[in-house]
């Protein structure tokens, strides 16, 4: 009756052997080598007998215990000398690597059953275009400060200047009084806005300047209130609808 024998096929060397000790229950700091190297044998013989290709490094690993084994039986001194110290036991290499490939080999075996968890884990594709157009973010900036819009205008004044080799200031007849009466009225035609840097635009330094005194003071009065709509972006400057007092007719009120 024909029985077909069926060997179990390991990585290499390290893991047949770390397989016989574990399956003899045997220690790995004491390894009795003449077991394990006969267990050894038995495993590449077997193998020969089915055809089962192995690699050199099991007959490489082969020499070695047979190397190990054969120094075990040497005789040793009964009583060594001081500068020799204690004698070197000739496994002690083999069991470092043993405890080094078993440490990497419990490292692979974690890192296999995480790949095993997250391949049963499967994420949706998230269209982030889409989601701001559902849930909007908040506007990080909010209202701006009269601070925020002398940055702004400084910033302006210093593109001007820096076109203008010699500065002047002609002589004009723009007031305050006159600037807040026509901010007034640009800015309540614009009720989603307008840009900041537009309501500066003028011939002259001193039309630049006396308008963005009248802004501030309508800032001061509640009468507009800017917002930047992103960060580092356009101010915009928005009328105050709910600003309102008694015979105010959405003109200047002193």
């Amino acid at each position: 009756m024909d029985y077909q024998v069926v060997l179990p096929v390991f990585e290499g060397p390290m893991d047949l052997l770390l397989h016989l000790i574990d399956s003899n229950e045997l220690d790995i700091y004491n390894i009795p080598i003449a077991f394990i190297t006969g267990q050894y044998m038995d495993y590449l013989n077997q193998a020969q007998e089915i055809d089962l290709t192995l690699s050199g490094d099991f007959v490489l690993m082969a020499g070695t215990l047979l190397t190990i084994k054969a120094r075990t039986l040497l005789p040793k001194r009964t009583q060594p000398s001081e500068e020799e110290g204690a004698p070197e036991d000739p496994r002690d290499e083999l069991v470092e690597k043993l405890l080094e490939y078993r440490l990497y080999k419990e490292k692979a075996s974690e890192f296999k059953a995480m790949e095993h968890s997250q391949s049963r884990i499967f994420f949706r594709e998230v269209d982030d275009k889409s989601l701001l157009k559902l849930f909007p973010a908040p506007n990080p900036i909010g209202k701006l400060t009269t601070e925020d819009l002398s940055k702004t205008f400084m910033q302006i004044l210093e593109s001007m200047i820096s076109r203008e080799r010699t500065l002047q200031l002609p002589k004009e007849t723009v007031t305050i009084q006159a600037r807040i009466a026509f901010l007034l009225k640009v800015i309540r035609q614009q009720p989603g806005g307008i840009a900041f840097r537009s309501l500066l635009g003028g011939d002259s330094l001193r039309t630049v300047v006396t308008t963005f005194m009248a802004l501030l003071e309508l800032l001061h009065r509640g009468r507009i209130w800017a917002r930047q709509k992103e960060a580092f972006g356009e101010i915009y400057i928005f009328y105050n609808d709910l600003y309102r007092k008694e015979g105010d007719p959405g003109e200047f009120v002193s």
